[in-house]
């Protein structure tokens, strides 16, 4: 049985370039139903190609255009969908940090710290100490991680009657010397950045006081072309 495959190696076996791209017009015309999306098929995109230098589009060309951008346009339309599957199941899986001053607190911290693993944190001092020293605190404990020779460590907590972040973070490289221009990014889902800063000559970012409203939050972290990001929490 001759594969499309087959009929494409045919077609650019032909020395004669405009020869070849006639031949590939008659191929699209012969195989109108059955025609790959670009990116699908290497042999097809460059037949393709080739016969686009040489050809102007005819009435039948210009259905056969039509068809493929409603194939790609439908492709996208369920990429879309799939976007909005992922979407929805991110904020199902967002860390509600509310949940550490209720009754679900021991499962919350759990919650916190396995959402840190699976994005590769190790936690250092672990989540949910809360002490009341003029304002409630509740922590995120101490966490780092490891990307090449760089180690990011972040100190995080919420300070629940003011609304406010508290961020420590130190940048460090494998001989333990700190790191400086490494930039911290506090970003809020609908709202983009609340808060940016960069590491100073001891590779530290000290922030005690964050402003904050309800909201879901990240904290990320770049330096050169790399980039680390904790897991998404709401306040």
């Amino acid at each position: 049985m001759t594969t499309l495959n087959d009929k494409l190696e045919q077609v650019l076996s032909i020395q004669d370039e405009n020869e070849c791209a006639k031949s590939f017009e008659k191929f699209c015309h012969e195989n109108f139903n059955d025609l790959p999306l670009p990116g699908e098929n290497k042999m097809f995109d460059k037949a393709m190609w080739m016969a686009s230098q040489f050809l102007s589009l005819s009435k039948t060309d210009e259905e056969v255009v039509k068809r493929v951008t409603g194939r790609m346009e439908a492709e996208l339309s369920l990429v879309h969908k799939v976007d909005k599957a992922v979407e929805a199941a991110m904020d199902k899986a967002v860390f509600h940090l509310k949940d550490l001053l209720g009754q679900a607190r021991d499962t919350a911290i759990g919650t916190w710290q396995d959402m840190l693993a699976a994005s590769s944190w190790q936690q250092m001092v672990p989540a949910g100490a809360t002490r009341g020293v003029g304002n409630q605190l509740v922590s995120l404990g101490t966490f780092e991680k490891v990307e090449g020779d760089v180690r990011i460590q972040v100190n995080l907590g919420w300070m629940v009657d003011q609304n406010n972040l508290r961020l420590l973070l130190q940048a460090k490289d494998a001989g333990e010397n700190a790191i400086a221009d490494v930039e911290v990014r506090v970003t809020e889902n609908d709202k983009g950045i609340v808060y940016s800063s960069k590491t100073n000559e001891d590779g530290a970012v000290v922030a005690p006081s964050v402003k904050i409203e309800p909201g879901q939050y990240q904290i990320q972290v770049f330096w050169s072309d790399k980039v680390v990001e904790t897991p998404f929490f709401r306040v």
